[in-house]
C-alpha cells in the first residue's frame, strides 16, 4: 500500500506541472476547449465503459490458484471482454457526440475534429482487468512504477511543446497518444503476471457460464457498474456543463480547480482500492473485528488528510496558484477552495464504499448514488445560471454530503445484518 501511495502521490504531481505547463501555454479559453475535449472522453469512458475491476477481484479473492487456476483465467477473460466492449462503446457514443455538437451547438469543426482524434485513445482502454491481475497479485510497486513512468513520459513530451510553442492541436494529440500508450504498457505488464502459459491461456480461456461458477457475478457487476456510471456521471460532466451554461474560459477555470482537487481525489480512490481485496477476504472469513478495524482508520486517515489539504489552499492557494499556472487563472482559487472541501466529504467514504461492496451490498452503494445524482442534478444548473462556475462546485458539495451522510447510515445496516463468526 505505502508503494501504492507514494507512486500515486508522485504520479500527482508530475501531472500537475504538465497541467500547469499547459495552462502557460494557451489561454483560459483555449485550456477550456482542451478541457472539455478530454472531458468528453473521459465522461463516457466512465459512464459506458464496464469497470470490471471491482467484480473481478471480489470473485478472483475467493479462488484457490493451486487446485482452480482454470476459472481464475476464465474470470479474467470475462472482465476483458467487458473492458473491450466498453471501450467500443464509449468510443461510439463520444465520437456521435462530439459530431453532433457541431450541427445542435454550432461547436466549430476544428474543434470537433481534435475531439474526434483524441476519442480513439478510448479503443485502447483494458484497464479494468489489469487493474485487477495486479490486485489479485498483491503488484502495488508495479502499478505505482508504471503510473510514474506514464506521468514522466506525458511531462516530457509536454515541456518539448512547451519549448517549441505548441497550440491546442498539439496538446491534444500528446494526450491522446499517451493515453495509448499507457493503458497498453498497463495491460502488457500486467499479463507478465499471469500463470504460465499466461497470455495465451488467457485468450484461450472460455467465459461460458461464469455465472454457475462465479454466482451472482453478473449482477454485482451491472450494479457496481451502474453505481459508478452515476458517480462518473457527476464527476465527469460537470465541466461540459459549464462550459455549456457560461463559457469555454469558464470552463478552463473549473477544470484547472478540478484537476488540482484530483489529487486529494485520487488519493481517496487509490487508498479504496487498496483496502477493498482486503476487506474482501475479511468479509469472506467473517472476521468483523479487524474488517471494522481497517474501514474505521482509513476513512479517519482520509478525512484527516483532506481536511489538512483544505486549510493550505484556504490559506495560502491564490499564491500557490498564481506560481503554479500564472495570473491568467487567478479566478480558480475561489473554485479549488470549495472543490477541496466537497472532495473531502467524498473521500471521507471511500473505505465505507469499499466496505459495503466486499459485504456484497452494492445496493446500498447505488441507492446512495442515486440519491446524490439526484441532489447533484437538481441543484447544478440553477446554481450554475445564478453563480456561474462556482455553481458547479456548489453542487458538488450537495453531492459530498449526501454521499457520506448515505454511505454511513447503510454501512451500519449492513454490518448488523452480516453474518460474521462470532467473538472474532
Amino acid at each position: 500500500m505505502t508503494h501504492l501511495l507514494t507512486g500515486t502521490a508522485a504520479t500527482l504531481a508530475i501531472t500537475l506541472l504538465s497541467i500547469a505547463l499547459v495552462a502557460r501555454l494557451i489561454d483560459p479559453t483555449s485550456y477550456g476547449i482542451f478541457a472539455m475535449i478530454l472531458t468528453l472522453g473521459q465522461a463516457c469512458e466512465r459512464l459506458l465503459g464496464f469497470q470490471s475491476w471491482q467484480p473481478l477481484i471480489r470473485s478472483g479473492a475467493t479462488i484457490d490458484m493451486e487446485t482452480d487456476e482454470k476459472s481464475y483465467f476464465a474470470l479474467l477473460k470475462f472482465g476483458w471482454l467487458l473492458d473491450i466492449g466498453g471501450s467500443v462503446t464509449a468510443w461510439a457514443v463520444a465520437s456521435s457526440l462530439a459530431i453532433a455538437s457541431h450541427y445542435i451547438l454550432n461547436v466549430a469543426i476544428e474543434h470537433v475534429e481534435l475531439a474526434l482524434m483524441f476519442l480513439v485513445s478510448l479503443l485502447f482502454n483494458f484497464n479494468g482487468v489489469s487493474t485487477a491481475i495486479f490486485r489479485l497479485t498483491d503488484r502495488y510497486r508495479t502499478i505505482a512504477r508504471i503510473q510514474v513512468a506514464n506521468a514522466l513520459v506525458r511531462f516530457v513530451i509536454v515541456a518539448g511543446a512547451y519549448v517549441a510553442g505548441a497550440g491546442l492541436f498539439e496538446l491534444t494529440l500528446i494526450w491522446a497518444i499517451t493515453q495509448i500508450t499507457g493503458s497498453l504498457a498497463n495491460f502488457i505488464i500486467a499479463v507478465r503476471f499471469l500463470p504460465a502459459p499466461g497470455f495465451r491461456q488467457l485468450l484461450q480461456a472460455s467465459s461460458k457460464g461464469i455465472s454457475n461458477r462465479f454466482p451472482g457475478i453478473w449482477r454485482f457487476a451491472f450494479g457496481a457498474n451502474i453505481s459508478l456510471t452515476l458517480w462518473s456521471s457527476a464527476q465527469q460532466v460537470d465541466t461540459l456543463i459549464v462550459g455549456w451554461l457560461a463559457d469555454p474560459a469558464s470552463a478552463g477555470l473549473f477544470h484547472i480547480a478540478k484537476r488540482i482537487s484530483r489529487v486529494v481525489q485520487q488519493v481517496g480512490s487509490q487508498v479504496e482500492s487498496v483496502v477493498y481485496p482486503d476487506l474482501s477476504r475479511l468479509a469472506a472469513s467473517h472476521e468483523k473485528r479487524s474488517f471494522l478495524q481497517i474501514v474505521l482508520q482509513t476513512e479517519l486517515l482520509l478525512a484527516v488528510f483532506g481536511t489538512a489539504c483544505f486549510l493550505v489552499i484556504w490559506l495560502i492557494g491564490a499564491p500557490l496558484m498564481e506560481a503554479a499556472v500564472g495570473a491568467r487563472y487567478a479566478g480558480a482559487v475561489p473554485l479549488l477552495t470549495i472543490q477541496i472541501l466537497a472532495v473531502t466529504l467524498t473521500i471521507s467514504g471511500a473505505a465505507s464504499r469499499a466496505a459495503l461492496l466486499a459485504l456484497g451490498d452494492q445496493g446500498a452503494v447505488l441507492r446512495t448514488v442515486m440519491v446524490c445524482s439526484l441532489a447533484f442534478y437538481t441543484s447544478v444548473f440553477p446554481l450554475i445560471l445564478e453563480f456561474g462556475a462556482m455553481g458547479a462546485n456548489l453542487a458538488h458539495l450537495l453531492f459530498g454530503l449526501a454521499w457520506l451522510a448515505g454511505l454511513m447510515l447503510h454501512l451500519r445496516r449492513t454490518v448488523r445484518r452480516f453474518p460474521w463468526t462470532p467473538d472474532v
